[in-house]
């Protein structure tokens, strides 16, 4: 079937016109975690597609959403609001960490509430889909990208330590300002940014909560590192890992942002090494394709 994809969704989508624009990292940051990485779009907003057609797949259930050209703009998930889109051209680098680069045209944002089979045809659908492939703002991978230098690792560090303010009826503890751990860093990125899950008081504070609870779609489950698990990944995946020496206790998160210029499935999280976020491989390689601890470790994935 011509319109089958795999679920990494690491093809390069056409997009037409050839305008540089340099994206700014989003103002509403914390002025300390903000960091002078520049993403830069070496090609033009998807421009606005006169019809859509719309294609189902499973494993997971999912609708690709395709313009009148027949390219794939749009990736939905049941259950799930995280969704992926072509946009502009950008690259993420790491390079205290990694000589490595993630260049990609996948953005990921959420829609306004969990996708279901037949929603194309709601009221909400379509304009927040002309908007979406439109905006250029920071999306989270952008958001998840811009820590990785200004942040730092310390072990119980939350959001409102980070930030040096109260957040969700947490008080800061200045001893860890500016400071996170992996759990910490997802529930800054995906809650305090990105707004997941809403009203619903954000992801739970611990690893081991995260991979308990009930939250968007689950892709991978008790994966044990297997090699089929880790493909159904699909960038802003939330990421569940086992590195602390315990076979099935999910003790460590990441964010999945793509693959990396050498085709490694590559991954960002707050680490102790090399002390914050990072998709580097000081301490282990941030890949999920070789025979290290986190491709080892990899536990779970879930799509929020």
């Amino acid at each position: 079937m011509k319109h089958m994809r795999t679920a990494v969704l690491l093809t390069t989508l056409a997009v037409s016109g050839a305008a540089v624009v340099h994206l700014a990292l989003s103002g509403d940051a914390p002025a300390r975690a903000r960091d002078s990485q520049v993403v830069v779009a070496s090609r033009a907003v998807h421009p606005p597609a006169t019809s859509y057609s719309y294609v189902r797949l499973d494993n997971p259930p999912r609708t690709e959403v395709l313009d009148q050209n027949d390219k794939l703009v749009a990736t939905l998930t049941d259950g799930a609001r995280s969704t992926v889109l072509s946009g502009p051209i950008r690259t993420f680098t790491d390079p205290a960490r990694t000589a490595a680069v993630i260049p990609t045209e996948t953005w990921v944002r959420f829609t306004p509430q969990p996708w279901h089979a037949g929603d194309e045809k709601a009221d909400w659908f379509r304009p927040w889909l002309t908007h979406a492939l439109a905006d250029t703002s920071a999306d989270l991978l952008a958001v998840a990208t811009q820590y990785v230098t200004g942040a730092r690792f310390a072990f119980d560090a939350d959001v409102a330590d980070f930030l040096g303010q109260e957040w969700q009826q947490r008080n800061p503890r200045m001893d860890k300002l500016g400071r996170l751990d992996s759990a910490g860093y997802a529930r800054l990125v995906y809650g305090y940014r990105m707004g997941y899950p809403g009203d619903a008081g954000g992801l739970p504070r611990s690893p081991a909560e995260i991979a308990n609870a009930k939250l968007g779609t689950v892709i991978a489950d008790k994966a044990t590192g297997a090699a089929s698990a880790r493909f159904l990944a699909q960038p802003g995946d939330l990421l569940l890992f086992a590195v602390d020496g315990k076979a099935t206790a999910v003790d460590h998160v990441g964010i999945y942002l793509g693959a990396d210029d050498s085709g490694h499935p590559r991954f960002i999280a707050c680490r102790g090494t090399p002390d914050g976020p990072t998709f580097g491989d000081v301490g282990g390689a941030s890949v999920l394709d070789d025979n290290g601890p986190y491709a080892a470790g990899l536990r779970g994935i879930r799509r929020l």
